[in-house]
């Protein structure tokens, strides 16, 4: 995803003595875009949501449950040996009642009993076309042939996953997502869809405008990957993935992949106003569709934010030395390095170039200590590399981006003998006891040299009276 050593050199220009280096600022107003549905925008490499809006509303899962459902399915056929061009017979009961005519919300391919086709191709129209008895076919011959198990078994699979994934909010009551059961919400899909960017095999299915396979060619019902059935919404940064009704009336979810300079991001619209069909096939939204706010949030996300690495954590080339104490007691002298704990990387939106201070708090093991007239941070022996012994903190506007340990380089050893002169020599010289003891020395020294002085004198004294003395002895 990125070079590490090219972070390490950024972190080591940026982090100054001063502790103070220039990144880029959130902006001061997050737009809201003009459908102002359920929205959010997330970067799968720094795991941060970057836009949000009306994220925590609730809405039945559509074709949100697709999702979850190919990625167990293919997790089951992963583990049993099952290749994608595994040829599966189709039964009847597994794709009935997939479809009511005239939904908006039930797509549907037209399998029917004996149907044979590859685990592909249901994978495929799963998400290209967003197919319910695709994806039911899948379930079913998931649920019978490699779990010889039932569909609400297949579906109880499913709830475990998101379960696992930390979806707190979503239930799973359909494992097509048919209809408008079941309920998730836009920050747990966003958590599904990161899941999902780690299935390469399937994000690559979904990423096309066609799947051509069993004879016939499947149009992309995503908007932003193929305009052959709608025209306006094409967007040449999205990476699929898939795109449908809730019901009939509406709760149009719209779910994409985008990457920029080697970057990941996730994006979800969710509810949004339902797609209309002539009997001519023309088709276009009511106001308030998924892809006025795709247009809106993706641009705004990859045009305003850029990667920064604030520092290089422990075990990393380069790391970032964020402090350095003063040694006490130790069995060497000098000063120990204070290392972040883990590297710090951010997506930071960028319109001023603002300032990111480091604040620095220690642990109570560190304490100040003067020599010579200044101030040192000091911490003493012994110290186990890795001990935490404080924190940093990157402050922008007020606001805490990110909190990071600061921890001992190395380990230091006590040494008794080093120690005690350390302690003697502190005590005696270094705050209130070395003041009263300067007082004490140069009430000496000045008594010395009175005492000095006064012995001199009487010195000259005694010369003079004995210079007297034999001046007076000669004149007798």
């Amino acid at each position: 995803m990125r070079n590490k050593l090219i972070c390490a050199l950024l972190a080591g220009v940026l982090l100054l003595p001063t502790l103070l280096f220039t990144v880029s600022a959130e902006p001061e107003a997050v737009p809201l875009f003009a459908a102002n549905n359920s929205a959010v925008a997330y970067c799968i490499d720094t795991e941060q949501i970057l836009y949000e809006n009306k994220a925590g509303d609730t809405h039945a899962p559509g074709v949100t449950a697709k999702l979850m459902a190919l990625m167990v399915a293919y997790d089951l056929a992963e583990s049993t040996g099952r290749k994608l061009s595994e040829r599966v017979t189709v039964r009847g009961e597994w794709v009935r009642d997939t479809y009511i005519p005239g939904d908006r919300s039930s797509p549907y391919l037209g399998l029917a009993e004996g149907d044979e086709c590859t685990l592909e191709y249901l994978f495929a129209c799963s998400l290209v076309s967003n197919a319910n008895d695709a994806c039911a076919a899948l379930v079913g011959y998931c649920a019978t042939e490699l779990m010889a198990g039932t569909r609400e078994d297949f579906l109880e699979r499913m709830n475990q996953k998101a379960e696992s994934l930390g979806m707190e909010d979503t239930r799973y009551t359909d494992p097509i997502g048919f209809g408008g059961t079941g309920k998730t919400t836009a920050y747990d899909v966003v958590k599904l869809t990161k899941a999902f960017y780690l299935y390469d095999e399937l994000v690559k299915l979904a990423d096309r405008d066609a799947y051509r396979g069993a004879g016939s060619t499947i149009r992309n019902k995503n908007y932003l990957e193929c305009d052959y059935l709608m025209k306006g919404y094409l967007m040449e940064e999205a990476m699929g993935l898939i795109a449908g009704h809730t019901t009939n009336q509406g709760g149009y979810h719209l779910i994409t992949f985008t990457e920029k300079e080697g970057i990941a991001y996730a994006f979800v619209v969710m509810g949004g106003s339902r797609e209309r069909q002539e009997e001519d096939g023309s088709r276009w939204f009511d106001p308030g569709n998924a892809y006025d706010d795709m247009h809106g949030m993706v641009p705004y996300v990859l045009d305003s934010f850029t990667y920064q690495c604030l520092c290089v954590g422990q075990g990393e080339s380069a790391v970032t030395f964020l402090a350095d104490l003063r040694l006490g007691g130790g069995a060497e002298a000098g000063i120990l390095r204070l290392v972040p704990a883990e590297t710090v990387e951010l997506m930071v939106a960028n319109p001023t170039g603002a300032e990111i201070q480091t604040v620095l708090r220690y642990d109570e093991k560190v304490y100040e200590s003067e020599k010579a007239g200044k101030i040192y941070m000091t911490v003493d022996a012994p110290v186990k590399q890795g001990e935490v012994l404080g924190t940093a903190t990157f402050v922008l506007g007020g606001e805490t981006l990110a909190t990071v340990d600061m921890i001992a380089e190395k380990s230091v050893e006590v040494n008794t003998l080093l120690s005690a002169k350390d302690h003697l020599f502190s005590f005696l010289f270094e705050g209130a006891m070395g003041n009263i003891i300067k007082w004490v020395l140069i009430i000496i020294a000045a008594w010395i040299v009175l005492a000095i002085l006064l012995w001199l004198a009487r010195l000259i004294l005694r010369l003079v009276v004995w210079g007297q003395d034999k001046k007076n002895m000669n004149k007798m």
